[in-house]
Parts: C-alpha cells; structure tokens; sequence
C-alpha cells in the first residue's frame, strides 16, 4: 500500500514590538506581511502586536491570512495567529489569556488535528504560564502540539544568552519555563536540532539572546525538518533605516502526514449543537476557558438542591464539553452588562446558606479570583509608627446588605495592577440580590466574602487617607478584620470616620479596642484603661 503523500508546514514565530498603524509605523504591518511571504510562511505566531480595543481592525481583515489574535493595549503585549489562506486549514475554536500573553488555537491541518499555543511571557507575570500550563494540562490536548513565542528568558544561559557585562543576567522567569516545559515534557526545538549552536534571536547593543523558542512532546519530534532563526529586513523611517524588531524571526518545518480524524477536542465538542453565530468579542479581559475549568473543578461536592435542578458533579463530569459554551454565555452577560433574573435565583437552606445554580457558582468564583487580586495584601516592610492601642473592625457574622452607592465607590477606588485582568467589575451589582438600594451578600459565597473584605480595603485608605487620622493600617483577609493602629488623640476622629462608614456602607460592623500597654481587648461597651477611660469611653455599641 502506498504511503500517503507529506505535507510540510512553515510556522514563522516573530516578536514584531508592535504592528498596529502610527505616524512612525504607518507601514509596519505590511512590512511584517511581506517578510512573512518571503518566508513562505503558512502559519505566523506574532507577540507583542500592541493591539487595543480601538485598533484591532488592523488584524481583522488582513489580506490573504485569516487571524486569530488578542486585544489587550495599544502598548503592551498581545499575541496573534494568522494562517495562510492557501493552507488546507479548518478552523475548530480557541482561547485566549485574559491578560493579552497567550492564545490557544484548535485546527485542522490536511485532516490532522493540532492544538497550536502563541505566547508573549511578559517580564513582570510571574503567573501566565502556570495559567496555561494547567489548562494544557486540564485539556489533555490531542494530535500535534506546537508552542512558541518570545519567552522573555533563556534555558540555557552558557549558549543561549552573551553579554559585554562580566555576569550574565538571570532572569527569574527562567524557572518559571522550566517548570513549564519540564510538567508538559516540552523539548526546546532549536536546542534538540543544534545542540552546538548559540541562534541568537534578539539583539540590543552588545547584548544577544535566545528568547524566541518553539516547544514540541518529546514523542512528537520526529517531525520537526527544519527549525532556524533568519535575519530580520530594514525599513525606512523619519529618522533613517531601522530593523523591524530587535527580534529576529524564527523558522518551524514541520512534516504533516494527512490523517483523517473524526475526533475533535473535548472543548469544542458542543459547540456544533449550540450554533452561536455572534460577532467576534474583541474587549478586553474576557473571561476564558482556563478560568472556567479551574471554577468548575475547585466546586465543593455537594447534594444540596438548586433552582436549576442540576449538580456539581453534572459539571466536573462534562466540564471540558462546556467550557466553551459557558465562555461565550459569561462574556455575552460581561458584554450587555445584564444578568437573567433566573440566573441569580437562589434556594435558602436552614443553617442561612444559600444554594445557588452551578453557572452562577462558576461566574462568581471567577469574578472573585480577579477581584482578590486587588485585594492581595503587599508584603513590603512597613515601618511601626509609635501609638498607644490597636481599634480592631471586624464585620458582623450574619447576613450582610452593602449599599449599591458604597459598591460602586469601592470597585472604582481599586488600583488598576498590570499585567492583570482589568478591574471592570460593574456586572456585579446585577449578580447581587436586590434589596431596595442595596445588594444581598450571601453567607458562603466566596464572591460576598470578597467584596466585605474590599470594603474593609476601601475603609482602610478612606482612614489613611484623613490626615494625621492613625498609625499603621493592616488588614487581615482570612479574618475580614481591620487593625488601625493609633494613640489617645486621634481615636475619636476614628470613630468619626468608622460611624460614616456604617452609613454609607450599610455593613454591620463590631469595633474593640486594645491597648498596648494591655494583652487583653476591650469591647466597645467596657472601659478600656483607667488612664483612657475619658477618650475611649465614647467606643461604645455595635453596628
């Protein structure tokens, strides 16, 4: 029986430091299209295209390439796929990191499956490829699997990196790839083909490195024919010729057998019967299929009954089939900023739980992770200021009411954190029980957990905030506490600032008061020390 005719498969991986149109780059774009022909490249992963929400059209309709692509800024990271349109390609689905540093592209090449990874590993995340290295993990990804992209970081600094300095810098994302590639048994591709030779990809003054790599299984390369880094081309500018990008663009051949698979990826396999022919999503920080996997499978067990009659063990036994459907249901509700009514129903049980439908539990945590990444305390040193007691602000255990007003206040006082998801959390005032003009905080919920303890947060910097008001401030997460540290003459403007906080937030609230001089904590409606009795004898009741 004759063999099957091979096919080869060109993927060109490319750092481009931007491609989307400026006065400086007008051009640009196309001057990576043409050096991409020139390489008779069939697939390009290109990183740090700088692509924004006011700028994706650039990507959208290139001639001659379809494109798969991320919208983050117009300043920083972003990754794209573009396939060539004369490559016998079928598209299945994808996914992308909320944080603009990777894509997941599912496919079909001449019949045979391939899960194809495009990353942009940006200096500052210390978090993205633990992100994808458990969702490749979790997807158990079938057929040919090919990563690559600009790492930021070397493996092997003796070859991989040259320097004028007398030390070569090491770079604290390089363990971060190392784990990466050791949990997936990745092989570096460059490295298995010339075991001998440096193949600098990017070069800034005296300093070269190997940054850009390709990732195979070790099983799977055998099918690797050629895999070398090419000089990138000049361009014209305002100020004289310049190189593209200080990165050169790297060469994948690859051998493709055509196979005929009628299997596809867990992923994608509802996506048929559910037939959703919206338009592409191009915000930013949309909620992705990592997310929900890690929801769905960080669910308690349990036989509680819930409006929707479903269970969580319905979940984690389908949860690869519907995390793509559950993708475009959250980022549709993100997106019109409206949530069902019966999408928040909820059934109260008798210790004053409440059992909530298991798509809410999963949109809820996910929107929780993110929150609590604002919430996370700094682990700076911070130094004591001198002070005579502690006011310990701890919130009520019963079931809490936040007003809508304090709310909003607290989501937009967060600090944005980059390279995170962007802090857009105006959909939860629709998640949230309504009360009149307040929303419900339910007990249990790891979502209501993290907005008492954000609102502690925002008492906090609203305290630190009001001049010569206190000493330190801690906050104690896992005990939704406040610790103000203070002396006798700022606590009644304390108080002051701790009853407007009641107000405004309509939390219940209990505050003590220790002395430092004292191991022990009085309560609000007690004397706290003879020698204080006349300044803190105003910290009586409870909210």
């Amino acid at each position: 029986m004759m063999e099957p005719p091979k096919h080869q498969l060109r993927i060109v991986s490319w750092n481009t430091i931007g491609i989307r149109y400026t006065k400086e780059k007008s051009s640009k774009l196309q001057l990576v299209l043409d050096n991409l022909i020139r390489l008779k490249a069939d697939v390009a992963f290109l990183q740090e295209t700088h692509i924004g929400q006011k700028c994706y059209k650039a990507l959208e309709n290139i001639t001659g390439w379809r494109s798969y692509f991320t919208v983050h800024h117009p300043r920083s990271k972003g990754v794209a796929i573009l396939i060539k349109n004369e490559t016998i390609f079928r598209y299945l689905c994808h996914d992308e990191d909320y944080s603009g540093g990777y894509i997941v592209l599912f496919c079909r090449f001449h019949a045979r499956l391939y899960t194809l990874v495009n990353v942009y590993n940006h200096q500052a995340d210390r978090y993205m490829l633990g992100r994808l290295r458990d969702y490749l993990t979790a997807i158990n990804t079938k057929g040919v699997l090919v990563v690559g992209g600009d790492f930021n970081t070397v493996l092997d600094p003796a070859f991989d990196r040259k320097s004028s300095a007398d030390q070569a810098y090491q770079s604290s994302l390089r363990s971060l790839l190392e784990d990466f590639t050791q949990f997936l048994s990745l092989k570096d591709v460059f490295a298995a083909v010339h075991p001998m030779k440096e193949g600098f990809t990017r070069s800034q003054s005296q300093s070269h490195s190997r940054l850009d790599m390709f990732f195979l299984p070790e099983n799977i390369t055998h099918h690797v024919e050629k895999c070398e880094n090419v000089k990138g081309t000049m361009r014209q500018s305002t100020t004289g010729n310049k190189r593209i990008s200080d990165h050169d663009p790297l060469v994948l051949d690859l051998k493709v057998s055509p196979l005929v698979e009628n299997k596809i990826p867990e992923v994608a396999s509802m996506l048929k019967e559910f037939q959703y022919r919206g338009a592409p999503d191009r915000r930013t920080g949309k909620i992705n299929a990592a997310e929900i996997l890690n929801a769905i499978r960080s669910l308690p067990d349990s036989q509680q009954k819930t409006p929707d009659k479903l269970s969580v063990y319905d979940y984690k036994k389908n949860d690869l089939p519907l995390t793509e459907i559950l993708k475009i249901n959250y980022n549709l509700m993100l997106r019109v900023n409206h949530v069902p009514e019966c999408f928040v129903e909820s059934l109260r049980n008798s210790d004053g739980t409440h059992s909530c439908n298991i798509d809410y539990l999963i949109f809820t945590r996910i929107l929780a992770k993110r929150l609590k990444v604002f919430l996370t305390s700094s682990f700076r040193k911070v130094s004591r200021v001198s002070h005579s007691g502690c006011i310990i602000v701890t919130l009520a255990k019963r079931p809490q009411k936040i007003k809508r007003s304090f709310l909003q206040e607290s989501l937009s006082s967060l600090k944005h954190i980059t390279p995170t998801a962007p802090k857009d959390f105006t959909i939860l005032e629709n998640l949230l029980p309504k009360s009149n003009d307040s929303r419900k905080l339910h007990q249990g919920c790891t979502l209501s957990a993290n907005i008492l303890t954000m609102a502690l947060k925002h008492l906090g910097n609203k305290i630190k905030a009001t001049s010569k008001s206190s000493g330190n401030i801690s906050i104690c997460n896992h005990r939704q506490s406040l610790l103000i540290y203070t002396d006798d003459g700022r606590i009644g403007r304390i108080l002051k600032l701790l009853k407007e906080f009641k107000k405004s937030s309509g939390l219940r609230i209990h505050f003590s008061y220790k002395p430092r001089s004292s191991g022990s904590r009085h309560n609000l409606s007690g004397k706290l020390g003879s020698k204080n009795t006349k300044q803190t004898s105003k910290l009586t009741g409870t909210g």
